[in-house]
């Protein structure tokens, strides 16, 4: 462990101690709220879905492959039984406020026995949709090329058995566990991936152990024209990353796994036995990736939960993914410690570990890691994570979810110290929900379930109530219950009218072996849920929202700039910058809401601040809100698309 200290040793010591104690406190879900006024909870929409597969109607989420020279996948998946319509097991909001959405798991509507001995050949490269939900109804329209058109010169098989593994290019360039983030032109960038094959296997039969590997393909899907385009590779293949975009418009990626069932690489066997260590920087000025060096290497859970710090660190917070029971590292113990890589010097040190004192010490796995408002007032120092739920503890880990909440705050202006306070727990034991950062402070977080189902998949009870975080009170209360239940790979964003685009639910096969739903209230695991909710949260009944006119200009670091508005100045209580979402798996390095300055009301006049720098407000689309009073809090205004270069 770089720059360590007695202290983190110490600790990390009693980490299995007080875990043990809290999952004993937390193993049974807290009683749900009483039903309150619907605009105290918030409303759901009715769920809605794609009409069409290969442009033709139906009510069906699969339908039977028809062979047609324009179906997905192509012709030359001739042992394919079915095409489905597409999950958003990836969600980006555009700049023009439509919906680009990836697919994951494709094929595993074709797993007729189990999915470790099938996949390798029945899985399928994933689709990507745009969704426009402009003028009340919602439509659908295709990039090209559909599935973002890398292929396996974006990887090199590392086999184990050498010359014995499939070769099918039609699942060797899947999206599925890509992260992607927002370039500071607009553009969404999707780095790593899947290559599938099994081995052994032959060509063309069904059988054989399925195994992935991790892509080192960059791709750049472009809003203007629709259409994916190939950059150039990372050094090394990524399935699970995450990206974080740094202050000057770089993108740090990190972790990732090359081969996750069987880590083992003959050509570098000391890379073996854990995840991709290495980190990379993109540029996109030269359109390229650089190696961080030895110091910015550091072991880290899949999907790590990263964020930009105000001083231009990236923070790790303790938190991330796991494939338990059987985990993906052997140096595990490390990911309970919380660290910051500080770019100019290319180092990672290790902070504390977060939550000692507090019911959930440590690491935690499949669970969000929010970033609270950064506030003016004190100079955009300290950067504020909410986390809850998920499991204790790295592999094994604990198989049930807890409700366990808590805020680690770092302060950047004192050497990045870290603190962690309790806050309230949530209403419901949660794995897996999906948070949402809303411009007025306050946070959501939707579905996910009450037992980790990759340990168990399909072993779970969905939880469809939604909760809502007060930042004042710092507890959670109890809202509206959605339509559908969204357990594994369920996404949730902000749009630009305040209203929460809520979908995904792509599970894996229950229990490893086909698409079945279990009796007795477990979640749904009949395939993947294409359908969509759009979650209005309570914020939008508190009273008249206020509008914006329009802007002096676009807003630039440390500059001033003018917002007017439809009524007085006077009603508005805060000006935020939201980030426009790019959420996989929960995670989104980049996700912050940052209040600005107002420095005077006048009239319908309100001028404002910007922020002093990129690694506040780092380059990219962002929404800009303004928030009125109100004696139920904060009513945000419809947004005004910005972009910050």
């Amino acid at each position: 462990m770089r720059n360590g200290s007695l202290k983190i040793l110490h600790r990390m010591r009693v980490v299995a101690v007080l875990a043990c104690l809290a999952v004993a406190a937390g193993t049974v879900p807290g009683a749900a709220a009483a039903p309150v006024k619907s605009a105290e909870m918030g409303v759901f929409s009715k769920a809605f879905t794609e009409p069409t597969i290969n442009g033709k109607r139906t009510n069906e989420i699969c339908v039977p492959h028809d062979h047609a020279p324009d179906a997905h996948p192509p012709d030359a998946h001739g042992h394919k039984e079915f095409d489905c319509k597409p999950g958003a097991t990836t969600m980006s909001i555009l700049p023009s406020g439509k919906v680009l959405y990836f697919n994951g798991l494709e094929g595993t509507d074709d797993v007729n026995f189990g999915i470790t001995g099938e996949f390798g050949q029945a899985s399928a490269n994933d689709q990507t949709r745009v969704l426009d939900l402009a003028g009340g109804r919602p439509t659908w329209s295709t990039p090209t090329p559909n599935w973002g058109g890398a292929n396996a010169k974006g990887y090199d098989k590392e086999e184990l058995l050498p010359g014995l593994a499939t070769t099918e290019t039609y699942n060797d360039g899947s999206l599925f566990c890509a992260d992607a983030n927002f370039l500071p032109d607009g553009r969404v960038m999707a780095v790593g991936g899947t290559a599938y094959y099994a081995e052994p296997g032959v060509d063309g039969m069904q059988f054989g152990l399925a195994e992935l590997e991790g892509l080192r393909s960059t791709r750049f899907y472009n809003p203007k024209t629709n259409r994916w385009t190939q950059g150039r590779d990372m050094q090394y293949g990524r399935w699970y990353p995450t990206l974080v975009t740094m202050g000057d418009g770089r993108t740090f990626v990190a972790s990732g796994v090359t081969k996750l069932l069987k880590p083992v690489y003959p050509e570098r066997p000391t890379d073996s036995g854990r995840n991709v260590v290495q980190t990379e920087t993109f540029d996109p000025k030269t359109g390229r990736w650089s190696y961080n060096g030895a110091g910015g290497d550091r072991s880290l859970p899949l999907f790590p939960r990263l964020h930009l710090l105000p001083n231009g660190h990236v923070f790790y917070n303790a938190a991330g993914q796991v494939f338990n029971p059987s985990g993906q590292a052997y140096d595990e113990v490390l990911w309970n410690v919380a660290g910051s890589y500080d770019p100019k010097t290319k180092q990672w040190s290790d902070l504390d570990i977060p939550g000692i004192g507090t019911m959930a010490p440590g690491f935690r796995g499949s669970s969000f890691s929010i970033m609270l408002p950064l506030s003016p007032s004190d100079g955009y120092a300290k950067a504020s994570f909410l986390s809850a739920g998920g499991i204790m503890g790295v592999t094994p880990g604990m198989y049930l979810a807890n409700p366990f909440s808590a805020i680690t705050t770092v302060d950047t202006k004192d050497d990045n110290a870290l603190t962690t306070e309790a806050t309230g727990s949530l209403n419901l034991s949660r794995w897996y929900s999906t948070g949402v950062a809303l411009p007025t402070g306050e946070v959501v977080i939707f579905n996910g379930a009450n037992r980790d189902e990759v340990v168990g998949p399909g072993s779970g009870n969905p939880m469809q109530q939604s909760e809502l975080f007060d930042p004042k009170t710092k507890t959670w209360k109890a809202i509206a219950t959605s339509g559908r239940a969204r357990t594994y790979h369920n996404t949730a964003a902000l749009l630009p009218d305040g209203r929460i685009l809520v979908g995904g639910h792509a599970p894996i096969n229950t229990m490893y072996a086909n698409h079945t739903t279990l009796p007795g209230g477990f979640s749904p695991n009949d395939g993947r849920d294409p359908s969509f909710e759009i979650f209005s949260p309570p914020y939008l009944f508190r009273g008249a929202r206020p509008k914006i006119a329009g802007l002096s200009s676009t807003p630039r670091y440390g500059k001033r700039f003018t917002i007017t508005t439809a009524g007085p100045a006077s009603k508005i209580d805060t000006v935020t910058l939201v980030r426009n979402t790019s959420i996989t798996h929960l995670t989104d390095g980049d996700q912050r809401v940052v209040e600005l300055k107002v420095l005077s009301r006048s009239g319908n006049r309100l001028t404002v601040a910007m922020a002093p720098n990129g690694n506040v407000v780092p380059p990219g689309p962002y929404m800009l809100f303004v928030n009125a009073k109100s004696s139920k809090g904060s009513i945000p205004s419809v947004a005004q698309q910005v972009m910050i270069r």
